[in-house]
């Protein structure tokens, strides 16, 4: 698909746009303030929708989503009150906590000892395998930023700047528990299990590590994502200003429209045909899709993905990222 000549956009009116948001609730209590049973079992509720007991969507930390079906029946999850018991049929979502695994952690320890390394090639390449690291980092740079090594924190605070321009807001976030939601509490704790036991498709079983999740929600329940997503505004020129801050739209990929730039686009740039273009929907798919507002850069490079050409631009005044 070719983009077409640069035309003026008309302004469209943004309707009930709310930013995301992530809520840490207390260990100790449910929704009407009531401390939950040192032991026993969650009451099974009933769904909303028709589903598959067990069906889920799965949301994946590198923002993948799934459709399975979940083998384990119930969840224990260990609070500070005790080890609750909750099936499976009671569970409306998770969300998980962060779990890094060791050996990411011994590489982000050691690269961020050789960031202040004598050696110029040596803190280059802890460099690179931070930035490879991504999020995974993120703990460990904010301490490194504050380092009295003046190279090390030098370093570790420009790769927080690329981490905080590249990486969705939500996944900077690092959670310590578990968060179970039912139809009437929100509980937090430690799962007792580090796998997900699920089906996909009519035959197909596996086990998934918990730690490469970053949610799940029941099929039988709406989807809150979609509930507060705004509708797609077309183009993000009237939130230009808002740089560092996270906004859910609900779009349907396009592959024909106007965009200028390649993973940071114009914020003049269609932003149906921009969420093709970074591979968060296929033309044609509806879905929610969030999208940061960053800081723009220099230029604007152009490119060819997933059946969608952008062009190049210079200098503009905003600029955005959009993921799934």
């Amino acid at each position: 698909m070719m983009i077409g000549s640069r035309a003026a956009h008309v302004s469209s009116l943004l309707l009930g746009l709310l930013a995301c948001s992530v809520f840490v609730f207390p260990a100790q209590t449910a929704d009407n303030g009531a401390a939950p049973p040192a032991n026993g079992e969650v009451a099974k509720e009933t769904g909303k929708k028709d589903a598959e007991p067990g069906a889920v969507e799965v949301r994946f930390t590198d923002g993948r989503k799934q459709k399975v079906v979940l083998v384990d029946e119930r969840f224990e999850l260990t609070t500070p009150f005790g080890k609750l018991v909750i099936p499976v049929a009671s569970i409306h979502r998770i969300q998980f906590a962060s779990r890094i695994p060791p050996e990411a952690i011994k590489r982000v320890d050691a690269a961020i000892v050789e960031l202040g390394n004598t050696d110029f090639e040596r803190r280059e390449d802890a460099s690179k395998e931070l930035r490879e690291l991504r999020e995974k980092a993120y703990p460990a740079l904010l301490v490194a930023a504050k380092d009295k090594d003046s190279e090390r924190a030098r370093r570790a605070e420009e790769l927080l700047q690329r981490l905080r321009d590249t990486v969705p807001e939500e996944d900077l976030v690092f959670r310590k528990q578990d968060v179970v939601h039912t139809e009437d509490s929100k509980i937090a704790g430690r799962l007792e299990t580090e796998e997900l036991k699920m089906r996909v498709g009519s035959t197909g079983m596996k086990q998934l590590k918990i730690r490469d999740v970053r949610s799940l929600r029941s099929l039988a329940v709406e989807d809150d994502e979609d509930v507060a997503a705004a509708a797609d505004p077309g183009d993000l020129r009237a939130l230009q200003g808002e740089v560092g801050k996270t906004f859910r739209f609900k779009v349907t990929g396009a592959a024909t429209g106007s965009v200028w730039g390649t993973d940071v686009y114009t914020t003049d740039s269609a932003l149906a045909t921009a969420a093709v273009h970074a591979g968060a929907l296929k033309a044609g798919q509806t879905g929610v899709v969030r999208v940061k507002i960053v800081a723009p850069p220099a230029k604007f490079e152009g490119s060819t993905r997933n059946g969608v050409t952008t062009s190049p631009w210079a200098a503009f005044p905003g600029a955005y990222q959009v993921s799934k």
